[in-house]
């Protein structure tokens, strides 16, 4: 025989003990067995000279455990089910955080000392008194004192880093431009407080709907506390993403598994594999990252004009549609949803010159200007620049630029891609001569066109230059000379007027 009663007893201990033995006998004709098994010996642990057993039991399927039941018959050759007493009113949840984690960390354990260890720490967790503790950690011989205070440490160990659940929380991040990111942090509800777990702790499986991760797939295995690389896949101005991320097997939660003899025997507390498991989700919507490309195709108000006469710009405004980019005009975060991207078109009036001007990539660097005048745009239509003079005769031509720059990053700037004219469009010519027939381009009706999902980027804008204001005198640097007028002109749109710029540059 490996096992025999206690000698001695405390009165509280032998009370405390038939109250749980009473409870488990209970329990015996209601746990339905998952399994027949029967215990088929010893694991690691110690044999005393006259026959006391302190260590792991073995059953015929491989499981390991430790005895819940001091003073009751040995495991050996005895039939068992297992059963999970959650729900079944042997312990608190605290306490059942107590034995799984001395079953998921030690009752598996091939080394033998450790092994008495976690069989004596179980004993004094279900209640043994100390002095009988003491004499249990008596059946390791030369062991012993190392067995016994390594209970203790186990113990205390059990009390504080066994753990009632795990949580996950989800984070998904879209970035002003490029790839953006997602996250998933675990804490842990230890007995001792709430844990937050180091980066990397586990790895935890995440789905995305609206992006993938960086090799094009939706789904992927991430460790915890990282930021991992996502790409939205949406092509409308704004971009919805989600994320449900889950994790499965980790070794935390007061999950217990026990095997029930089908007679008046020892329960065993088993080693249980990681159970414990969480999920999350998170979501956002924000503005799209991927750049776009705005264009601008322009035509002079008068190509046929007198000295003194006003010219504007018309700006026809588009999105060109290309690999990579935003097939529509950016939007930018407000508190109220979505506004469209502004983009400052700079439009400089070139001349006068003596001859016909001929097309070139770029105006010449060191050729006359009248003007630049700026204008504000949201979107694709139809705008009409704040209006030059015409001073002097000769021949006069528009080129347009859009500068990123100067849209703050905050509001979609470094998603918007430039653009500049070339030099010389005929259409942009305006011919200046004493006794000419003034012409006016055709007029275009403003309109414009609405973006799929932001309909408030969108603006029907039209100036007329009027507000003139007091002439500045201009001197081009040429026998060509005149004066110039400072003027402003409103853009009108659905957010209430807002005046154009004008700014003029001296040659």
């Amino acid at each position: 025989m490996t096992q025999r009663p206690l000698s001695l007893i405390t009165a509280v201990s032998l009370v405390g003990l038939a109250v749980f033995l009473g409870v488990l006998q209970s329990l015996f004709a209601i746990a339905p067995p998952a399994r027949a098994l029967a215990g088929s010996g010893h694991g690691p642990g110690y044999l005393s000279a006259d026959g006391w057993w302190l260590g792991a039991y073995r059953f015929d399927d491989g499981a390991q455990g430790f005895c819940l039941n001091p003073g009751k018959v040995a495991p050996v050759g005895l039939q068992y089910s297992y059963a999970d007493p959650e729900g079944m009113g042997w312990w608190t949840p605290e306490q059942s955080a107590v034995f799984a984690y001395i079953a998921r960390t030690w009752a598996g354990s091939g080394d033998r000392l450790t092994a008495a260890a976690g069989q004596l720490a179980t004993w004094i967790a279900a209640g043994m008194s100390e002095p009988d503790a003491q004499r249990h950690a008596a059946r390791a011989g030369a062991d012993t004192d190392a067995v016994y205070a390594r209970a203790h440490e186990m113990l205390a160990e059990a009390q504080s880093r066994g753990s009632t659940a795990v949580h996950a929380a989800a984070v998904v991040e879209l970035a002003a431009s490029g790839p953006g990111r997602v996250r998933v942090e675990l804490t842990v509800d230890r007995l001792s407080g709430v844990e937050p777990l180091a980066p990397g702790a586990h790895p935890v499986s995440v789905t995305l709907d609206g992006a993938t991760f960086a090799d094009g797939g939706t789904t992927a295995s991430i460790r915890s506390g990282t930021d991992v690389p996502i790409v939205p896949s949406g092509t409308g101005a704004s971009v919805s993403v989600s994320a449900t991320a889950a994790t499965a097997e980790l070794p935390y939660g007061h999950g217990v598994t026990v095997a029930l003899p089908t007679v008046d025997a020892q329960a065993v507390l088993i080693a249980r594999s990681s159970t414990a498991s969480a999920v999350a989700h998170a979501d956002v919507t924000g503005p799209s990252p991927l750049p776009f490309q705005p264009r601008v195709e322009t035509r002079t108000t008068a190509p046929e004009a007198q000295p003194g006469a006003q010219v504007a710009d018309r700006l026809t405004v588009s999105v060109d549609d290309g690999d990579g980019l935003l097939p529509t005009w950016g939007v930018r975060a407000t508190d109220d949803g979505f506004a469209p991207v502004t983009a400052v078109v700079e439009s400089t009036l070139h001349g006068p010159f003596a001859e016909p001007i001929a097309e070139a990539d770029s105006a010449p660097a060191d050729g006359p200007t009248v003007c630049t005048v700026e204008t504000e745009v949201d979107g694709p239509g139809e705008y009409t620049t704040p209006a030059c003079a015409l001073s002097a005769e000769g021949y006069y031509v528009w080129t347009e630029r859009i500068d990123p720059s100067r849209t703050p990053e905050s509001e979609g700037g470094t998603r918007m891609r430039p653009w500049t004219s070339r030099f010389g469009a005929a259409e942009e010519i305006s011919r200046v001569a004493a006794g000419v027939t003034p012409s006016v381009a055709p007029s275009v009706t403003p309109h414009a066109v609405t973006p799929s999902v932001a309909p408030q980027s969108t603006r029907e804008l039209a100036a007329t230059g009027s507000d003139v204001s007091a002439p500045v005198l201009w001197s081009a640097g040429s026998a060509l000379a005149g004066v110039g007028l400072l003027t402003g002109s409103r853009l009108r749109g659905r957010r209430g007027p807002r005046r154009a710029r004008s700014t003029w540059m001296r040659r």
